[in-house]
């Protein structure tokens, strides 16, 4: 990587820079990761402006940005100007494009095999992952090692607000990148790494599978290429699990200020309980993460009583009668807790509930301890504050229950888009994953259109654009502004 000088010229390429506005729709550092994963692979040079202008706080690039630039451009040989934490304007200069559009380009730079990431603070490990998986999968296909693998180290923070957890990218995001065709991808948690509470640097290892080498009708012969993707033409089909991820302390729960009596934790869903006394244990009390195990699950099965039928019942399969009594009877699906972990601080608390369709995709919804709306009492002040009082930290406790379930149950069901189905639907519907994890498989959606048209599920549809998030928006605008001009023989 290098830092070109002021007033250098660029003559590394013929194709022209485009420029980005970062306050663009969400005009968050999503558009930052997504322009120079795109920059890096085209061999478009950018420019960004703005950099993180519609960002409450201090906008420009944070370190977990500037981390990820840094990092690509070394392993791809690009040139940078302007990536600094806390710059509002950058550039980057790629050398070659890994995805060349004729024989007569040079490709870039052979990547390493073995590349370690080191963030100073605990910003978000797979927010600088992001920026770096689209280059990894392609490049690392031209490895000489036998394995043809990339092993990425990244410190950082494994369970951050407005960040995708170490949880929800093993659990969710990484099986529904595999489902929709991608190579494998693995996840290792070496250690967590909380902004809440006491400061700690957590790790991750990620083993990245390129892309296979292919060898058809492209004119610049072996060459890999991203599979055909578009998420429309998947069904998200009907709900037949669900499951909890609970990370939270052992500390005890106030049960004054709690709604309900303990609960029996003979309920089937739950982890057995050990019984050996470690000296630190509560008689008679629930611990703050009991609570929240059973809180979640009974919230959990209560919520999906009140949704439609047909989410947990295919139409096409349910007879009038059938549909009568299921609204009865058949949402008691399995509702388990899947992993409980204990943490060492009372705002070390991370929820995940995840449901399991029938087609198979996972849908998921999580929430952190101070990751609720903007507004909120931030992480930084969390950590400088004397320890809440018992009736405080239970409120807390409670909400961030009912706000991680009132999400999930709006992944499956949204009121306020409902449509009704039946055996006949073709019409635009909800997409086939949760919105987090449909915005960050845009840029494979839009990277596979180059080379090849979409397979289809087994039903052709459409989805409803007013599931679309502004992230998601995001994402599709840059990725027409960085591949509006690519050729369809591209790669």
């Amino acid at each position: 990587m290098h830092q070109s000088q002021p007033g250098q010229s660029d003559d590394r390429t013929s194709l022209s820079t485009v420029h980005l506005d970062g306050r663009t729709l969400e005009g968050g550092g999503q558009l930052v990761r997504i322009a120079v994963a795109l920059s890096a692979l085209t061999g478009q040079p950018i420019v960004v402006d703005h950099v993180r202008g519609n960002r409450q706080g201090k906008p420009g690039l944070k370190s977990s940005h500037a981390a990820a630039i840094n990092c690509l451009a070394e392993v791809s040989g690009s040139l940078v100007k302007g990536v600094q934490v806390g710059s509002r304007s950058f550039s980057f200069y790629p050398q070659a494009g890994q995805m060349p559009r004729n024989p007569d380009h040079e490709r870039g730079e052979t990547i390493e095999s073995d590349i370690n990431i080191a963030l100073k603070t605990p910003g978000s490990v797979f927010l600088v992952f992001q920026a770096l998986y689209p280059y990894f999968l392609h490049a690392g296909a031209f490895l000489s090692a036998p394995e043809r693998q990339i092993t990425l180290s990244i410190v950082g923070g494994t369970n951050v607000s407005f960040s995708p957890s170490y949880d929800y990218v093993a659990q969710v995001l990484v099986p529904n990148l595999t489902r929709i065709g991608l190579p494998r991808l693995s996840v290792h948690l070496i250690r967590r790494g909380w902004v809440t509470g006491p400061c700690t640097l957590g790790k991750v290892m990620l083993i990245v599978d390129p892309l296979p080498l292919c060898d058809g009708s492209n004119k610049i012969g072996t060459f890999p290429q991203f599979p055909p993707v578009d998420l429309g033409q998947y069904q998200r089909g009907t709900i037949n699990q669900v499951e909890i991820t609970v990370l939270a302390p052992d500390d005890p729960f106030p049960e004054e200020f709690g709604d309900d009596k303990p609960r029996s934790t003979k309920d089937p869903g739950l982890p057995p309980r050990p019984r050996e006394d470690n000296g630190d244990s509560h008689h008679g009390t629930r611990t703050i993460r009991q609570f929240v195990e059973e809180e979640t699950a009974r919230s959990v099965r209560d919520g999906l009583k009140k949704l439609p039928w047909w989410i947990f019942t295919s139409p096409a399969s349910s007879s009038i009668a059938a549909r009568t009594d299921r609204q009865d009877n058949d949402n008691d699906i399995p509702v388990q807790v899947h992993m409980t972990e204990v943490t060492r601080h009372y705002s070390n608390l991370y929820v995940l509930i995840v449901a399991h369709t029938s087609t198979g995709f996972k849908v998921g919804h999580d929430a952190i301890w101070g990751g609720g709306k903007k507004g909120n009492s931030s992480a930084r002040q969390t950590r400088h504050k004397k320890r809440n009082a018992p009736s405080e930290i239970a409120l807390k406790v409670k909400n961030l229950v009912e706000r991680c379930v009132d999400g999930f149950l709006q992944e499956l069901y949204d009121p306020s888009l409902r449509r009704e189905f039946g055996s006949d639907y073709v019409g635009p519907r909800q997409p086939c994953v949760d919105q987090f994890c449909r915005d960050q498989v845009v840029v494979f959606e839009a990277l596979g259109r180059l080379t090849a048209e979409p397979k289809t599920d087994n039903d052709s549809g459409t989805e409803d654009e007013r599931y679309w998030s502004l992230h998601m928006r995001t994402a599709l605008w840059v990725c027409e502004k960085m591949l509006s001009n690519q050729a369809h023989d591209t790669i």
